[in-house]
């Protein structure tokens, strides 16, 4: 007589995706919330405005040495409706020097924005100040470290490129993707292999191999 097999326990659920047993809260490297990383990106926004605002006061008036007229004339001209209306259509029609110092001031603040998100990245460990202060920090999901020099300079230039260059579109590609994934990733995130952890939620004790799982 044959003896009835106990019922076997169900197989865990594995995610479909190995990271998301690591880049999880309740994985060994939690991922940043947005309300923190909105937190760090308005410190570094703040410090680029700060360094693009001193680096025009410098180069400015030695490109455009006729820049302070041009403002004060661009103001007492803005009180007239046809002219203000003529100037949002067509700025570079209507008033072609200012243009030219706007176009010269965007360009700057962007190059200024570049190099900082860049040199964070590839250059201090995946933190740039506003990171640090909030204690993140960008890691490569190939290999669950820092970005490479490559990969930082690649995501710096993303970061840039979508923040100051394609406008609420920009805006969009970055904040969308976090609707749909769940390791917390924005839109330059994914397109640099990289994600954002919050170290203080570090689980340091837990190790990334499987070793001390195969004990027995």
């Amino acid at each position: 007589m044959s003896t009835p097999h106990a019922p076997s326990e169900p197989a865990p659920i594995k995610p479909s995706n190995p990271l998301d047993s690591v880049l999880c809260d309740s994985g060994p490297m939690p991922p940043a919330r947005f309300v923190i990383r909105a937190l760090a990106f308005c410190l570094d926004l703040a410090l680029i405005l700060g360094v693009g605002a001193l680096t025009l006061k410098v180069t400015l008036f030695e490109n455009f040495p006729e820049a302070a007229s041009i403002w004060a004339d661009y103001n007492v001209a803005m009180q007239n409706l046809d002219y203000a209306k003529s100037m949002i259509f067509d700025m570079k029609g209507t008033n072609p020097e200012l243009f030219e110092i706007i176009t010269y001031a965007l360009s700057t603040t962007i190059t200024v924005a570049w190099f900082y998100f860049s040199a964070g990245e590839a250059f201090f460990g995946g933190s740039s100040l506003g990171k640090r202060c909030c204690r993140l920090r960008s890691i490569s999901t190939i290999t669950l470290a820092e970005p490479t020099i490559f990969s930082g300079i690649v995501r710096g230039g993303l970061k840039t490129i979508m923040l100051f260059s394609f406008g609420i579109i920009g805006w969009a590609a970055i904040l969308i993707p976090l609707l749909f994934n769940k390791r917390r990733q924005m839109g330059h995130d994914l397109l640099s292999r990289t994600a954002v952890i919050d170290e203080t939620r570090l689980k340091s004790d837990e190790p990334l191999t499987s070793s001390s799982t195969n004990s027995n």
